[in-house]
């Protein structure tokens, strides 16, 4: 998928968002040679892209398969890492059986118009409650591009579950309670398996909470960061949760630099 699916005005507020376009989408050419779509390349870019922006250790927010990607990086590169937010996702790929029928049907269409136009297709199951804000979200649903790649990543299962305890860096866990792809029992074995992590489940989301929870997880986002940043005395699974009265959407138009590689 593009990465213009994932923008965050709200957090971009705060905070400076480097949204990665993964090889082979939007002007990011196709990898060469032996280079593979897995899990390990994608680390290496984002290993790259980091050393490019930053000077020190940077939070890492990985959404869906982003979220196998940002675990891989900790557990790699915990000295880069200052934070880790894990969003909509898993530690293992035998949690995404609930896309499979999606993978299946899609695996013959060998085009990027076609895999849009399924995407596009099965999206809405995605949200808590699309029908009820469809003028909402139908924007984000039109705009959707995916391409099509050799998905190596199923033929080599991703799974961490017996290294989560090795990831040491202040983690969030986020977590739709409608997400059919990775839901709160995802969420729940990672919080179990990660040392001090904290976890927030978005009752009134699925998949997408940035866009159908925006001012809250804004606000989640917010606080992670500055906790991430200063010694903690109460676990993030702890802490409380305050609302900020100043949260409005009023910054959806503000500039970002895509970045190919």
């Amino acid at each position: 998928m593009h990465w213009e699916y994932l923008r965050m005005p709200l957090v971009e507020r705060d905070h400076t968002v480097i949204y990665l376009e993964p090889a082979g989408t939007g002007g990011s050419s196709g990898l060469s040679g032996d280079h593979r779509y897995d899990i390990a390349t994608y680390v290496e870019h984002l290993d790259a892209v980091a050393g490019f922006f930053a000077e020190g250790p940077i939070v890492v927010l990985g959404h869906g398969h982003g979220g196998f990607v940002a675990q891989s990086y900790a557990l790699r590169r915990p000295d880069k890492t200052a934070g880790l937010i894990l969003y909509a996702t898993a530690p293992a790929a035998l949690a995404r059986r609930t896309l499979g029928s999606f993978a299946v049907e899609s695996a013959p269409r060998q085009d990027m118009p076609s895999a849009t136009q399924r995407l596009r297709e099965i999206v809405p199951a995605h949200f808590a409650h699309y029908s009820r804000r469809e003028v909402e979200f139908v924007g984000m649903r039109g705009m959707l591009r995916c391409w099509p790649r050799p998905a190596v990543e199923f033929d080599e299962v991703f799974d961490v579950r017996d290294e989560l305890h090795l990831i040491t860096v202040p983690t969030m866990v986020i977590a739709g309670a409608h997400d059919v792809s990775f839901g709160p029992e995802c969420a729940a074995i990672l919080q179990a398996g990660i040392p001090d992590a904290g976890l927030r489940v978005f009752e009134n989301s699925g998949h997408f909470a940035h866009l159908e929870e925006a001012e809250r997880f804004a606000h989640v986002v917010r606080e992670f960061t500055r906790r991430a940043s200063t010694p903690r005395s109460t676990p993030p699974s702890e802490a409380p949760e305050t609302r900020n009265p100043h949260d409005h959407p009023e910054s959806a138009g503000l500039p970002v630099r895509p970045l190919c590689w």
